[in-house]
């Protein structure tokens, strides 16, 4: 059995994550679709839009075999820890055979020699990097800079060069990058299907029929409240699970999470803040120096950012600090080849041959009895942040004052989709 993974977070699922698992099964000739997927928290640091189960339920009526989860201490981070958590699993797999994503470039044979150049990192590029990190310029300026900077002394070649800019400004192609070089750098199999978005920017706000973003989705269900005023952008199945949880449960609330953000950072010391894994050069410093003068997350975002913090990476410190994400917890993922488990969310059960032939060399758990019994460090630090993120997720949600029976995450039942 061939299977096609997918690292996505399908918040929520919209017409081009459709047509990308399609797309993707057609390409790659696979017999089969893993989607893996973030949790309750997504990368950009802050809830999803709905929980993970009603997510793995979108993608599995939107055509996807199984549905499992990356650790969300993995995905309040960088988009690196993102795509390496994301390709460790997969590797997992010797059934997975192909990893698709997309990207705005159609040049992919120079975006995979790209992404190997920046996954090998020569000493040279490593040197002048820093020397733009130094500056206090944001990890992806710095990175550009540096190349250009290499390119115009001739200390690196590459096949295309006008294009290279281009691919480093495009959000699809950051990502891309990322995936490919997570591959390399696990010595992975798996070879990358591109799928080329020509007209989608994942962070448009601009509503656009069936090719409005994610983005989009979300800022109009958040001014209105109401999945009709989305009926049309997303597919039916999307809509109908939409419709049932915000009648149900309502949206996690954005001033709620400011709050508990904020009594997190008023109430937690330097010290502990120096445990976060992207907290440096002083940054909690400027964190508690602001936060002592105001009162919402946002405006105490726009106050700490700077060239170096940008807007989007200081929500991911965040969301660590709230989460209570170790950086140690973070570090250990560049020294493993696998995860301590897998969380399958959920899969088909008409596609019996999936599950008899996947072949995983972690515990994968479906079943109460597919939890170890003795846990390493690591595995009782992964559990600990997820139920951290369903605690929190749960709280947020406005429309019902009862907490949804509490299970421990790895024992709550996997979805079975018929």
């Amino acid at each position: 059995m061939k299977i096609c993974a997918i690292i996505c977070e399908y918040n929520p699922l919209h017409y081009g994550h459709l047509k990308h698992i399609e797309e993707s099964k057609k390409l790659s000739g696979a017999d089969a679709v893993m989607c893996i997927m973030a949790g309750n928290f997504v990368q950009r640091g802050e809830p999803a839009l709905i929980n993970k189960y009603v997510r793995a339920r979108m993608a599995l009526d939107a055509g996807a075999d199984i549905v499992v989860q990356i650790p969300t201490a993995y995905v309040c981070s960088s988009a690196e820890t993102f795509a390496l958590a994301g390709v460790t699993i997969a590797n997992s797999f010797s059934n997975v055979t192909h990893l698709s994503f997309g990207c705005e470039t159609k040049n992919h044979e120079l975006l995979q020699e790209l992404a190997k150049y920046l996954a090998e990192e020569p000493q040279e590029y490593k040197e002048t990097l820093k020397k733009y990190l130094d500056e206090g310029n944001s990890i992806a300026t710095s990175r550009e800079k540096a190349l250009e900077e290499l390119i115009k002394a001739d200390k690196v070649e590459f096949s295309e060069i006008t294009e290279i800019f281009n691919i480093l400004r495009k959000p699809n192609n950051i990502l891309a990058i990322e995936y490919l070089k997570a591959l390399y750098r696990t010595n992975s199999k798996i070879e990358p299907i591109f799928s080329v978005r020509e007209n989608s920017d994942y962070s448009s706000e601009e509503i656009n029929g069936k090719d409005t973003s994610a983005t989009a989705i979300r800022i109009k269900l958040a001014k209105t409240g109401k999945a009709h005023s989305v009926k049309r952008l997303v597919p039916k199945t999307t809509y109908r699970l939409l419709q049932h949880e915000i009648k149900t449960s309502g949206l996690p609330s954005e001033k709620l999470y400011s709050d508990i953000a904020m009594y997190v950072i008023k109430t937690t010391s330097a010290e502990d803040m120096k445990k976060i894994y992207d907290m440096s050069e002083g940054l909690e410093n400027r964190f508690i120096e602001k936060a002592n003068k105001i009162k919402d997350l946002k405006t105490l975002l726009y106050e700490v950012k700077s060239k170096r913090y940008t807007y989007t990476r200081l929500k991911r410190i965040v969301a660590q600090m709230v989460l209570k994400i170790n950086k140690n917890c973070i570090e250990e993922l560049y020294k493993i080849k696998k995860l301590p488990f897998i969380k399958v969310l959920g899969f088909k059960s008409n596609n019996t041959t999936l599950l008899n032939e996947l072949e995983c060399d972690t515990a994968l758990i479906i079943r109460n009895n597919n939890i170890d019994k003795k846990q390493s460090k690591l595995y009782q630090e992964l559990v600990r942040v997820e139920e951290n993120a369903n605690a929190i997720f749960n709280q947020l949600l406005t429309h019902t004052t009862a907490i949804p029976d509490y299970t421990p995450d790895l024992l709550t039942k996997t979805i079975v989709y018929k």
